[in-house]
């Protein structure tokens, strides 16, 4: 948009902005510590998720970490209220003394004056005018509510809608014209709550009245009109096969490049040119995420109702992508078999494309979908058939402790309040890293590597770096290998500051006998072999990794309650750990049988739960659907959404891979559609 589009930034009431912002007041600090509980008791709809308790705490050295599994959907109640009384909507058709007793009843240990507080800020809100003014009317029972969904607001000028232009009410019997151009109805005793899509404008306000305390309305697929018509000038477009130079920062081959997905293409003629842009919801929330000078921003000082919002806006998006894979006339686009199943079909009577193939395809061209991640995984195993096994497995894991991300902290909080800045430096510390150690080649020459970003169960980003040396720069045997990799403490005297970072950052557990609760812990053992053996010398190791040099030297260090000696020590590089002060672990490819593994192991794809969705059509048939698949499938947490709505590289690798459409006899990709007849496709 080349900054032709401001958005306006609505004031946030003075109570609100103390119980945000204050670090002495006992009311603010409640409310901080709270504010997810808040924001469901203040909010009019049901937030519905599958959340992962196990990682929602901050217990021992770990941070806290929103993270979801499959989809998240927001309900709106009925108008009547159920036997177990009022709730959310429901709650805002009573008067301020009789709200704050419904509420106190579901809720006895809230504070009554906190909650007087948060429903002053809130009385300019729309949403609350609207159903307060629902609730003094005497026959609910004969009314129904029309809601907007598509609120038509100027957002560079204004962004909170009048009372009028949120929602509508109508008599029953009355002839029912809809209001608005788009609506949902709500009933009194429908007996099923209304759900409220991700494209709809009200979602955000709805669902956060705390971070929207105007009503604000959230991102909506609208065109923005500009006063000025910019000259857009669309870079040329690079296929994936494009010749990059080695010393060029790391870059992904087609990283979410386009946003066809919901439909957010450019408006505009052939050249350029146009009298209005969209907007997409990704570019939309990356606004509001941007650090601005002298602006209050509210979701910067949300503290854990952060991660939930950001969590709940990016599983939005890539709803709204994969509906438009689930759209019919885009699975005609992307349907497609093998040559020889179509000719299986056909010899089987079935003339019609509807039943040949996978029912509803999820494309390769989706980041993280099976597909991608299997093409990205054939992709690195070209690299081993043309330059040789891999021989440096590096991975680097984020400290939230960074000296450059705690620096820009506001008061009072901690780095998992402000993932937008854990991100950010993260990533610049990753190209520093990249360059480090392939341009000004740290280990030598790299003749090839790929990369992978992932994100460990507790949230924080870790890379995989994956390294084939030059001939002149492998390493040639265990003599070798001790001089870029230890697995022994410092001496505390000779060397203290990296005594000290490889005590802080790469000691394991510990584990086994001395903690048998560690997440490592696998059937009674570690998965990670720890404690490892004492071994006076490297020697090469029979499976993926060496056997690192472990003296028993009596060096020890006292940490999470135990004695640690160099059984615990994770194989690293002094130098890198001194430079980025984190766990980065190096460990020597040691033989051919490990290179499959090591890279199945970096392309193994985002977190999902096992299992297969699988349906039945009318005739008993079995049908696969690989978007709902993905969609309950789905593990994603706080900080890998932050990273991707960045647009951050997750991928990367040289040299760039050509697939080619190289295939047996009969055994190429045939398109077709699903009215398509079989014997036309094959001819």
């Amino acid at each position: 948009m080349q900054g032709k589009v401001n958005l306006v930034n609505t004031p946030v009431p003075d109570d609100l902005q103390r119980l945000f912002t204050s670090q002495t007041d006992r009311d603010a600090l409640y409310f901080g510590k709270n504010i997810r509980y808040f924001n469901s008791q203040f909010s009019f709809t049901s937030f519905g998720a599958t959340v992962d308790h196990r990682v929602a705490t901050a217990v021992g050295t770990g941070v806290y970490t929103f993270k979801v599994h499959g989809q998240i959907y927001h309900r709106l109640d009925q108008l009547r209220s159920g036997k177990d009384g009022p709730r959310h909507m429901q709650l805002y058709f009573y008067d301020t003394d009789e709200t704050l007793s419904q509420r106190r009843k579901r809720s006895p240990h809230l504070d009554s004056g906190l909650i007087r507080t948060i429903l002053r800020t809130l009385e300019n809100n729309p949403y609350v005018r609207f159903f307060r003014s629902v609730g003094q009317m005497q026959y609910l029972d004969e009314l129904k509510i029309e809601l907007n969904t598509s609120i038509s607001v100027d957002q560079r000028r204004y962004n909170a809608p009048a009372m009028d232009q949120v929602a509508a009410i109508w008599q029953d019997g009355s002839d029912e014209r809809n209001k608005f151009k788009r609506s949902i109805m709500v009933y009194p005793n429908s007996g099923h709550p209304e759900f409220i899509r991700a494209y709809h404008g009200c979602y955000d306000p709805l669902a956060y009245p705390i971070l929207y305390p105007g009503g604000e309305t959230g991102w909506e697929d609208k065109s923005i009109l500009l006063e000025e018509i910019p000259i857009i000038r669309f870079p040329r477009i690079r296929r994936k096969y494009t010749k990059r130079k080695n010393d060029a920062p790391y870059n992904c081959e087609h990283e979410e490049e386009d946003d066809r997905d919901n439909n957010m293409a450019e408006d505009g003629d052939g050249d350029g040119g146009g009298s209005c842009l969209h907007v997409s919801a990704r570019e939309y929330y990356c606004y509001i995420m941007q650090i601005r000078n002298d602006v209050f921003n509210i979701f910067f000082h949300d503290g854990r109702i952060f991660q939930q919002w950001i969590v709940d806006m990016y599983v939005k998006i890539e709803s709204m992508r994969l509906d438009w894979y689930s759209y019919p006339e885009h699975q005609k686009i992307i349907r497609a078999d093998l040559y020889q199943g179509l000719m299986d079909t056909l010899l089987a009577g079935e003339h019609r494309g509807l039943k040949a193939g996978k029912l509803v395809v999820l494309s390769n061209n989706f980041p993280g979908s099976d597909r991608d991640v299997q093409c990205r995984f054939m992709d690195a195993m070209s690299l081993v058939a043309k330059y040789g096994r891999p021989d440096y497995f590096l991975t680097m894991t984020c400290n939230p402790y960074w000296p450059e991300i705690t620096e820009l902290l506001l008061p009072g909080q901690t780095p998992q309040d402000r993932l937008d800045i854990v991100a950010r430096v993260y990533h610049a510390k990753l190209i520093d890293f990249h360059d480090f150690v392939i341009k000004k080649g740290h280990f030598g020459k790299v003749a090839a590597w790929a990369h992978v970003t992932e994100f460990q169960k507790r949230g924080l980003p870790h890379e995989h770096f994956l390294l084939i040396m030059e001939s002149g720069s492998k390493l040639s045997g265990p003599d070798d290998f001790d001089k870029y990799i230890s697995a022994e403490l410092p001496d505390e005297k000779k060397y203290p500051l990296i005594n000290e970072l490889v005590c802080k950052h790469m000691m394991h557990g510990p584990c086994g006998i001395l903690n048998k609760k560690c997440g490592c812990m696998q059937d009674g053992a570690c998965r990670f072999r720890y404690p490892k053996q004492f071994s006076e010398t490297t020697e090469q190791g029979n499976d993926a990794y060496s056997i690192y040099r472990r003296r028993n030297d009596g060096h020890k260090v006292f940490m999470r309650k135990k004695w640690l000696d160099n059984r615990w020590v994770v194989p690293y590089n002094p130098a890198l750990l001194m430079r980025y002060n984190c766990h980065i672990n190096v460990e020597v490819s040691s033989s051919i049988k490990c290179c499959k593994y090591l890279y199945k192991y970096v392309y193994k794809g985002m977190d999902c739960a096992s299992f297969t969705v699988a349906n039945h059509d009318q005739n008993g048939e079995i049908e696969i659907n690989e978007i709902k698949q993905y969609r309950k499938a789905r593990c994603i947490t706080s900080i890998e959404v932050v990273y991707r709505l960045y647009r951050f590289p997750m991928f990367s690798m040289y040299p760039p891979i050509l697939q080619m459409q190289v295939h047996l006899p009969s055994m190429h990709m045939v398109p077709f559609k699903d009215d398509d007849n079989l014997e036309d496709v094959l001819e």
